[in-house]
């Protein structure tokens, strides 16, 4: 890794902070880089991509109920993290290492605190976990619960306190930690690690409904989570305790079925607020009025090369349910592949026959195709069928290169 790219990452540590521990060492490693590091940095885009998952949640604050759905700041913390990362080229072996996760999905506690038991010596975190997809290879899992600085914490009760978390009906212990007196009285999140029960494939033994219980001890006697911060009564969506999944697609995915798929089961309700599909017609026409009405009318004859092509999620009507990013440089190729073929195009050898017999007889073959040759892929974070916010890296989504083909 050159003193740019060091330098680069560390103001990444510096400015998002909290990477998914349990990539982050992958994400140091060395990649092949895909676009210049400098070039990321100059450009006003590259920040403005990095803020669009905060301003999501201003832009839907109005809504009905479905607005309910708020990007969690892990979330947003990761899309920001790794999107910055795409733009420097520092991601290549995040995602190419053979046991890193290319989707997180987030799952929103439904639990609620017994208010009738004082002291509060246990809770239950309920999760909905149905939405996960059989086609993902699971590789980690963790519980978020975040500890509220207490309002009144007895000196009597200092001490080193014991964090158990387990699975409901077995007891079986999942995770443990220690937690200091001086830690309790500040705020933070507390992360457990539950990949056993993934691991041993629990999560699908009850239609997807899981179940952790916390409790907390102090030497022999139990301890009431209230004093240590842990209270859920009144939180806000973004101080609720969340599981984080982390997953691996076992094969590349195709973006227009997964992208149909949470177009269809959120029909009724994009219907409802975009007016109908008549009005989602008639956006998609304008988007595509606007980008033809930017072509020139006679064919071009420039050589293949890359073009540019900016694609609009909100255009496509599809706002409603991604965070970010709104719209991004997808470029594509255009442009003739005529004899000789230029070496920076690549050509295949059938293109360099074909094309070679195209300019002998164009009435009977064809040019070669301008394609393209090189993809980079994009971070999106999305809201799932289930309501869950996922971020996840699609591949070949930006067009590097052209050739012919």
């Amino acid at each position: 890794m050159d003193a740019f790219r060091a330098a680069a990452l560390y103001l990444l540590f510096v400015f998002f902070g909290d990477l998914p521990r349990l990539h982050t060492a992958a994400l140091l490693g060395r990649g092949k880089e895909t676009r210049s590091p400098r070039d990321a940095l100059k450009t006003p885009k590259a920040l403005k991509e990095i803020m669009l998952a905060s301003s999501w949640s201003a832009r839907h604050a109005r809504g009905g109920p479905r607005d309910a759905v708020v990007p969690h700041d892990y979330m947003v913390s990761i899309y920001r993290t790794f999107s910055a990362a795409e733009k420097l080229g520092l991601n290549a072996s995040f995602f190419s290492s053979s046991k890193s996760a290319n989707t997180i999905t987030s799952f929103v506690d439904r639990g609620e605190d017994d208010l009738s038991h004082s002291p509060l010596r246990r809770q239950k975190y309920l999760f909905d976990v149905s939405a996960l997809s059989d086609k993902e290879e699971l590789v980690g899992a963790e519980l978020r619960i975040f500890r509220e600085e207490p309002e009144d914490f007895p000196a009597s009760h200092a001490g080193l306190y014991g964090l158990r978390l387990v699975s409901c009906g077995s007891g079986r212990l999942l995770d443990s930690r220690s937690l200091d007196l001086q830690d309790a009285r500040r705020p933070g999140w507390e992360v457990l690690d539950v990949w056993e029960v993934f691991k041993n494939g629990l999560h699908s033994a009850h239609g997807g409904q899981l179940c952790f219980e916390l409790e907390a001890t102090l030497g022999q006697s139990e301890a009431d989570l209230r004093h240590l911060g842990l209270d859920r009564n009144g939180r806000t969506q973004r101080e609720k305790a969340i599981l984080v999944v982390f997953t691996r697609s076992r094969k590349r995915e195709n973006l227009f079925n997964e992208m149909n798929e949470k177009v269809k089961s959120r029909g009724s309700q994009m219907k409802e607020e975009q007016g109908g599909p008549a009005k989602a017609r008639r956006r998609r026409r304008t988007a595509l009025s606007n980008r033809h009405g930017k072509r020139h009318g006679k064919k071009s004859k420039s050589r293949c090369s890359k073009k540019a092509l900016h694609v609009n999620f909100k255009d496509l009507g599809w706002d409603d349910w991604i965070i970010a990013p709104l719209d991004y440089e997808a470029y594509h190729c255009e442009g003739v592949c005529d004899f000789p073929l230029r070496s920076h195009l690549e050509p295949t050898n059938h293109a360099i026959i074909q094309t070679l017999m195209n300019s002998m007889d164009p009435e009977s073959t064809p040019p070669s195709c301008c394609v393209p040759s090189k993809l980079s892929p994009i971070s999106i974070l999305y809201i799932d069928s289930g309501n869950n916010v996922v971020y996840k890296q699609y591949e070949d989504m930006v067009v590097e290169g052209c050739g012919c083909r």
